[in-house]
């Protein structure tokens, strides 16, 4: 026993180990050894985007964007995805995380209700507009009214040629109802491509692919009957299997006067492939109305 006592002596009292001592160890060995928490990558593309759009701050805007300040930088990516997805892919390389954020950072959200001026004629900074919905009326001065060229919708770009090329506008851009829009500038938009080669290929290869539409819309004008040209504008302007747009806007986007047109599209309508109504036209034999555009 006195030994006993002797050993208890030396070795002190006995403190007894109580559970939440041994959940604090616990918690600091784990500490200890946890790595540096991940960043997730939209929170390394919000970072990045910051930096990138300070390279942007002194660069004029087109139009002041819509009301509602403080658009999540998310959504902007968001924007900058469905923006390269509008310009295709010809086989040429995808933009990479970096190309995203940088394009992200350069745009602009406008909103336009019907009948509000996207740009005018003789415009020199309007910048590049993509049509997020809605439809906007490119139209000319004519003698008597104007004459409309085309018609955008959601996807459609224009304006990019014209910052290219250092040429102001020839035409007007009229929102045709309530309309949502994204815009670059002609200094952002010049940016972009000079510093990123896989955007401005893919850019080129897109506005190339418009080129060519436009290219073989004026050789179907020339070369094919007005029926071939009907059925294909008709096909063109579909939308949900019918065209929202009136016969007097349809004829001048085709050079022919109304009852022209007219003329033919009862000839359509007698043979079952379409169904007119007031200011639009129902498909309702697509695959018929291809073969008479061919």
């Amino acid at each position: 026993m006195d030994e006993n006592n002797a050993l208890s002596r030396t070795r002190g009292p006995t403190r007894a180990v109580r559970p939440t001592d041994a959940v604090r160890s616990g918690a600091s060995a784990r500490s200890a050894r946890s790595p540096k928490p991940h960043v997730s990558s939209v929170e390394e593309s919000l970072e990045n985007m910051q930096g990138a759009r300070a390279e942007h701050a002194d660069m004029p805007r087109v139009a002041p964007p819509r009301a509602g300040l403080g658009v999540m930088e998310s959504e902007r990516l968001r924007w900058a995805e469905w923006t390269l997805s509008c310009l295709g892919n010809r086989g040429s390389a995808r933009p990479g995380h970096r190309e995203l954020v940088a394009l992200a950072s350069c745009l602009e959200s406008r909103s336009l209700q019907r009948g509000d001026l996207a740009f005018g004629e003789g415009a020199q900074d309007a910048g590049v507009w993509i049509v997020r919905s809605g439809r906007l009326e490119l139209a000319v001065k004519g003698q008597e009214r104007p004459v409309i060229l085309q018609i955008l919708r959601a996807g459609g770009i224009d304006g990019d040629i014209q910052v290219l090329l250092r040429v102001p506008f020839t035409y007007r851009a009229r929102a045709l109802e309530s309309s949502e829009c994204l815009t670059l500038t002609a200094d952002a938009f010049d940016g972009l491509l000079a510093k990123h080669p896989v955007i401005a290929r893919l850019w080129m290869s897109g506005m190339a692919e418009r080129l060519s539409l436009s290219y073989d819309r004026i050789v179907g004008m020339l070369s094919r009957s007005l029926s071939q040209q009907s059925a294909r504008l008709l096909l063109d302007e579909s939308h949900a299997g019918a065209v929202e747009v009136p016969q007097r806007t349809l004829s001048e986007m085709l050079g022919v006067c109304r009852p022209s047109l007219n003329k033919v599209l009862k000839e359509f309508e007698r043979l079952g492939l379409i169904r007119l109504r007031y200011g639009a036209v129902d498909i309702l034999d697509r695959y018929g109305l291809a073969r008479r555009a061919d």
